[in-house]
């Protein structure tokens, strides 16, 4: 097989071929798939590709188990509400409740901080924490990262950057769970600002309490009559936020658009 170069450029292909790949290369221990499925072909040669087979093998084997100060998603009550909250895995509990000495290879429990809670943490079983980087989607073709955008430049500037200097955004982040979405330049494209993508719909389901309510009180309401403006705001309020909807309204709201679609085609 012919030599793949440097270090860095087997680095970059690794990272190019996950991304190809649809993975995160941020979950992927990067150097231990380089060790595995690659090989030094000795000096002058630069590295050559190990088989397809071992490719494999290592992406399974270097995709990153849970470690202290992993960055998780925990599911809370609160207020007899269902909440999504991320944090910070400070350390791993046995069954009994106790700590564990050195690094488990198979914990029972984390001990997870939570973000928006500092002083507040939660011990949750390991099956019960999903891994930040499983709730997003991280799309990296260009024309699809600064679709939408305006102007001379014709390019979407980075989410996460201090203002007014933003660099231009390399990758789109997608929130699975409800689509909301950001763009952030390789420099950004990190755990403060998945968790801040992750945690939005956690503030708009707080801000939008009442809202719910109602709607699971009265799920007629989204599908009053086209002039009458307490529906109208309601329906502006569900095509801003679908994944708030409760389940009989959406399905009212969707049969009440199709109705519309086909008297404007009449």
């Amino acid at each position: 097989m012919s030599g793949y170069g440097s270090k860095r450029a087997v680095r970059e292909l690794i990272i190019e071929t996950l991304e190809k790949e649809g993975r995160n290369p941020h979950a992927y221990n990067v150097a231990g798939i380089m060790r595995d499925a690659f090989y030094d072909r000795g000096s002058g040669n630069g590295y050559g590709a190990e088989s397809e087979e071992h490719w494999r093998a290592a992406v399974k084997k270097y995709r990153r188990a849970f470690g202290v100060g992993d960055l998780v998603r925990v599911v809370l009550e609160v207020d007899g509400q269902t909440e999504f909250h991320y944090g910070t895995i400070a350390q791993f509990r046995k069954a009994n409740g106790g700590s564990y000495r050195g690094t488990p290879v198979k914990p029972h429990s984390a001990y997870v901080e939570l973000e928006h809670h500092p002083s507040y943490g939660r011990t949750v079983p390991l099956d019960e924490a999903t891994p930040i980087l499983d709730d997003f989607e991280f799309i990296w073709d260009a024309v699809e990262v600064h679709s939408g955008a305006f102007g001379p430049a014709g390019m979407l500037w980075c989410m996460g950057c201090p203002r007014p200097y933003p660099n231009p955004a390399a990758v789109k982040v997608v929130h699975k769970a409800t689509g909301e979405k950001t763009q952030l330049c390789n420099t950004h494209n990190d755990a403060e600002q998945w968790v801040r993508l992750g945690h939005a719909p956690l503030w708009n389901a707080r801000g939008s309490r009442d809202t719910i309510e109602a709607l699971v009180q009265n799920p007629e309401a989204l599908v009053g009559p086209v002039d009458d403006w307490d529906a109208h705001k309601l329906r502006e309020w569900a095509d801003l936020f679908p994944y708030l909807v409760p389940e009989n309204a959406a399905q009212m709201y969707r049969e009440w658009k199709e109705k519309q679609s086909a008297q404007v085609a009449a």
